[in-house]
């Protein structure tokens, strides 16, 4: 691969590689530090792709191995914890937005990522489940979870009108 290759490839996906990593992190300075690296393996790589989106999923894969890996680090794998004022994910600046993504932060690791790659990037879940080693089915289960953990929590969080209806708008 090229420098021009790699620059506009570094262009065209650091930020969609960055906002997978803070979903599996959580931590936008982790996700920082996984996206380069992920990249940095891009350019080591000897492995040939097909197209833009192959590279992209393939970083990706990258990026969730990398924070599954940060994950069982001695320090994080004591302590799991959120920091709001470090969680700056790029996910939108409406209050409304902020809450939702505020509780799908909160989630197990599990669950976020597939919401993650499902609703923000837009992923079939045969794609997520060949990115993240897991079956369809699986990844159609940690969905249904997730969902219901989020309208739970929306619904406890934000007990008012609004919240209710759009939370039993998706029954």
């Amino acid at each position: 691969m090229d420098k021009i290759e790699y620059t506009r490839l570094v262009e065209k996906y650091y930020e969609d590689i960055k906002r997978v990593a803070f979903a599996g992190s959580r931590d936008m300075y982790d996700a920082e530090d996984i996206t380069q690296t992920a990249f940095m393996k891009l350019i080591n790589t000897s492995e040939e792709f097909e197209d833009d989106e192959n590279i992209k999923m393939w970083l990706i894969r990258v990026a969730v191995n990398e924070y599954k890996s940060l994950w069982r680090s001695p320090w994080k794998s004591k302590v799991d914890f959120y920091i709001p004022e470090r969680s700056t994910g790029g996910y939108g600046r409406d209050a409304e937005r902020t809450q939702v993504m505020e509780s799908v932060l909160k989630l197990k690791q599990k669950y976020r990522e597939v919401i993650h790659l499902f609703y923000y990037e837009e992923y079939t879940a045969k794609e997520i489940g060949e990115m993240l080693g897991i079956s369809e089915s699986t990844v159609f289960k940690r969905l249904q979870r997730a969902r219901e953990k989020l309208k739970d929590n929306l619904i406890s969080k934000y007990d008012n009108l609004q919240f209710r209806r759009i939370a039993n708008n998706d029954e």
